[in-house]
């Protein structure tokens, strides 16, 4: 039983709420619980930073296990009680129920680990009183369409944040144990997680968020809808709507200045893209909104905003982007943005130029970050540092004006397609020439080299060099004689939006991170070689015009130590007819598990009849393949062959068993 003075005072303030309401105890504790009891938790302050918070989240995730163990016994007590002292009982275990919520929905935000490993198996939350339940986490399959969002704060922090928005009108926010995953908003999605009133906390963006089928039951790698890629060719519509509120309705600058920065946003857009995209903007306003300054409200701001257009005749059905530009208010953050949507929505506040809008609408279009990957004193290492904004020389990194780098142009179809310029991809020994990255030529402006399969994702990951001059919007390199004078090297993983990293080739030269990330260039005559997969690169020779690249895979002199090789299985060696036969692939690289690879299984029966189905594999390397045995179907041994294909690779293997 719990008399320690903190039970008791929840317990004294809850009642004293069920009497002033009138609706009963335990609502008045559930109530209690999901509102008045809930801590602050560390959402960004106005510079981006956590917000201190009273108790440290270890202190939190401490008390809630606590509870968690206490609750077995309460509820023990609460059933052996007699008749009478049950009421009493069942007050001490929503007691500790209510407390527990409040701390694991605030573990849930900010320490999605934590919340995952105190979470109550479904067979313990089904057995506990009804009275009590809904103040329980429960572990929950949920499809809906996710929304993601980056809010950018002026010192380079960011938070990316995603929602789930179900077909009942559910708004779901997401929070990931591990990375989450690069997918975009419209993504129909099924999430696997534990969920607390509005939140839940998900495994991986790997295994706990998958694709699903659009308004289907059915998802998953073997039966999910493909996400939607980045759409970045053609015009592309956009209205920026400028608004003030009615206690500040100040008008910092002209709808001509805001449209001279959207005509040069422009210039950026059809340059980067070798004039496969365009922007026609618009411009409305200046409208005074309702909102207050005060206010950090971005749905009222865009719900206004909207409305306020339309009433001046703007139609805006007709724009594939909706911008909100306002003065600066209570937000904290410079701008905020939808990655991807149809329409997209970004929010600016404060100072408008291109080095925002240009930002800002790269997330609308599809884009991630583009970060450093920092290992110290060595170019790679076991212990590493991602910075969020780390790529000085790329637009979606920190620079002012730089291009976006050749993975963030491959994936919006700026780069290696059959009307763009190419990315020579790798796979031997050889001399591989570059022309200026930001020029107008036709010539390969990347190598796409295999670095090996990404144990986190089990995706192919890939080096991607850059030869970068000052030129175009790339001027802004003028005078960095190690980009200048050598070449950028970055890695990324396939299928991950979010895994664009840039290497120093030159690590610890500088007095400052700052100045440590002016010079990652490998410059002519330096040679980088990956230890793990011995890749190795040298920069030859670099002119204003060109620069040449040898590429080497160590002994094997390509990419063939890291062959495609499958296994196969089946859930059991002896079937009857009417039962189900689950067969696995599991698909690898060097022995890491490959995802994304497409595996081909062809069933041949006792009497030679065939049956064909595919699958893909998840991030375990896993592809599972469902047969279901009929009644007419022969007895005897049935033969099953996989065949597995990844990056232009393949393997096959085979399996067999028995009908009786």
């Amino acid at each position: 039983m719990k008399s320690n003075t903190t039970t008791n005072a929840l317990r004294h303030r809850a009642t004293r709420l069920a009497r002033l309401a009138g609706t009963g105890l335990f609502t008045a504790l559930l109530a209690f619980s999901s509102t008045s009891m809930v801590a602050a938790t560390p959402a960004m302050a106005a510079d981006g930073s956590e917000a201190a918070l009273g108790t440290t989240l270890a202190s939190k995730a401490a008390r809630a296990e606590q509870l968690t163990q206490s609750l077995a016994d309460l509820h023990a007590q609460y059933r052996a009680a007699p008749a009478h002292q049950q009421p009493a009982r069942l007050d001490e275990l929503a007691t500790a129920i209510a407390e527990r919520k409040a701390l694991l929905a605030d573990l849930i935000k900010n320490d999605p680990a934590s919340a995952l490993r105190l979470a109550l198996s479904p067979s313990v939350r089904a057995g506990m009183p009804a009275q009590v339940r809904n103040a329980l986490e429960q572990h929950v399959d949920v499809a809906g369409e996710l929304e993601v969002f980056y809010e950018e704060y002026p010192n380079k922090k960011a938070r990316l944040v995603h929602y789930l928005r179900t077909p009942q009108g559910q708004r779901i926010s997401l929070h990931f144990k591990t990375q989450p995953p690069g997918l975009l908003t419209g993504t129909q999605v099924r999430a696997k997680g534990v969920q607390l009133d509005s939140s839940m906390a998900l495994e991986s963006g790997e295994t706990s968020l998958t694709l699903a089928a659009k308004g289907g039951a059915t998802g998953g790698s073997n039966g999910g809808t493909p996400a939607p890629g980045p759409s970045a060719t053609g015009e592309h519509r956009t209205l920026v709507v400028l608004v003030n509120f009615q206690d500040n309705p100040i008008q910092p600058y002209t709808p001509d200045f805001a449209k001279s920065v959207l005509t040069t946003t422009n210039d950026y857009f059809l340059e980067n893209s070798h004039q496969q995209m365009w922007l026609n903007a618009d411009v409305a306003g200046w409208f005074t909104i309702a909102n207050s300054s005060s206010v950090c409200d971005t749905n009222a701001i865009g719900t206004q905003a909207q409305a306020a257009a339309s009433a001046a005749g703007y139609n805006l059905s007709a724009y594939t982007h909706l911008v909100y530009a306002f003065p600066q208010i209570a937000c904290g953050w410079w701008g905020l943005s939808s990655v991807g949507g149809s329409p997209s929505n970004t929010w600016i506040t404060g100072e408008l130029k291109i080095g925002v809008t240009a930002h800002e609408l790269g997330h609308a279009i599809g884009l991630f970050h583009s970060h450093s990957n920092d290992c110290g004193a060595d170019t790679l290492g076991a212990t590493c540092t991602t910075y969020e904004y780390g790529d000085q020389f790329d637009m979606m990194g920190s620079s002012s004006t730089g291009h976006y780098n050749a993975f963030q142009k491959e994936r919006l179809g700026w780069l290696n397609t059959s009307s763009t310029a190419p990315i020579t991809t790798v796979t031997s020994d050889g001399v591989f020439t570059l022309e200026p990255y930001a020029a107008s030529g036709t010539g390969p402006k990347a190598l796409k080299i295999p670095k090996g399969i990404d144990p986190l994702t089990g995706q192919q990951a890939w080096y991607y060099v850059e030869f970068r001059q000052a030129v175009g919007f790339d001027s802004v390199l003028a005078g960095n004689t190690n980009v200048l004078n050598g070449v950028l090297i970055h890695t990324a993983t396939s299928s991950n939006g979010n895994s664009a990293n840039l290497l120093d080739m030159t690590p610890n030269s500088g007095t400052s991170l700052y100045l440590d990330w002016k010079d990652p260039a490998l410059v002519v005559g330096g040679t980088f070689t990956d230890p793990a997969s011995g890749v190795s690169i040298t920069s030859d020779v670099v002119s204003a015009t060109q620069a040449v690249v040898t590429v080497r895979f160590g002994s094997g002199g390509s990419t063939s130590s890291a062959l495609l090789s499958a296994t196969g299985s089946t859930s059991q060696t002896t079937y009857t007819r009417g039962q189900t036969v689950y067969l696995t692939a599991n698909v690898n690289a060097g022995g890491v598990p490959v995802a994304g690879a497409t595996v081909s299984f062809t069933v041949t029966k006792a009497n030679g009849s065939q049956v064909k189905g595919s699958a893909t594999t998840g991030s375990d390397g896993k592809a599972l393949y469902q047969f279901q045995l009929k009644k007419p179907d022969p007895v005897g041994t049935y033969q099953t062959g996989m065949v597995a294909a990844f990056n232009g690779q393949s393997a096959t293997t085979a399996v067999s068993f028995n009908v009786q």
